[in-house]
């Protein structure tokens, strides 16, 4: 059996704005953000791989989320693939084997913040996503199901709803507890903005003390003052050699 390896995102013009940035305009930075994280993973990930990126417009967060969990639905099912979702605002920086065998189930890799939910004792970021052709077709009525039955009155439901669905996915499969947490697929950097001794120190203690030089994927969260994201992902793909333009 043949099986295709995609790399996803999607960079949607959203017409009411993103979350905390209240600008119709961010999905530009984010363009220039994709441009380097493609370029990186085309550097250091170890298997072919084909990237996807959706762009058609929607009018808010809760539709964006919709329009990416359909689209990547689809996919899935339309062949034995491998999808791998990375936003935006990540950054490969060092060799990685994305599509091998390690993971057979629906991955998330590490946590978000708040780390503790009201619905999850623990609360993992989605916006580093691995969906293997070996995932279980019961995790994807499950997330369809939580999406059908609770979307509407959520109260998360224009923020933070869809990476809830998300978890509740992740933890319904049966991984031992040691084999769930992998910071460094998911390296999260909510306030890394330069090259600055303490916000490093701050995130590698938040990152469960793994040094940033020994991640694989870098994600800045970049709704948190996207420009700096820009200039910050620059200096890295310099200093790495990873040519975007």
């Amino acid at each position: 059996m043949t099986v295709k390896n995609y790399l996803v995102c999607a960079v949607r013009p959203i017409h009411n704005g993103w979350h905390i940035e209240k600008n119709q305009d961010l999905f530009r930075a984010y363009e220039r953000m994709y441009r380097m994280r493609t370029a990186s993973f085309k550097k250091f990930v170890q298997e072919p791989f084909e990237e996807i990126l959706w762009t058609e417009p929607v009018d808010d967060n809760d539709l964006y989320t919709e329009a990416n969990w359909n689209a990547i639905k689809e996919l899935w099912h339309s062949k034995p693939c491998n999808v791998f979702w990375a936003g935006a605002d990540t950054l490969m920086i060092r060799p990685t084997s994305l599509f091998g065998n390690r993971f057979q189930e629906f991955r998330m890799f590490n946590y978000t913040e708040p780390t503790k939910h009201r619905e999850f004792e623990h609360h993992y970021n989605n916006d580093v996503m691995y969906f293997p052709h070996t995932m279980s077709e019961d995790i994807w009525q499950l997330g369809q199901r939580y999406w059908d039955e609770q979307r509407e009155t959520h109260p998360d439901r224009h923020w933070g709803f869809d990476q809830l669905r998300n978890n509740a996915m992740f933890w319904a499969q049966d991984i031992p507890t040691e084999d769930r947490y992998h910071p460094n697929m998911n390296y999260m950097c909510h306030n890394l903005r330069a090259d600055d001794a303490a916000q490093l120190e701050y995130t590698r203690q938040w990152n469960g003390g793994l040094d940033i030089k020994n991640c694989n994927i870098i994600h800045f969260c970049a709704s948190r003052g996207s420009e700096l994201v820009v200039e910050i992902m620059k200096i890295i793909c310099r200093d790495l050699k990873i040519d975007y333009e």
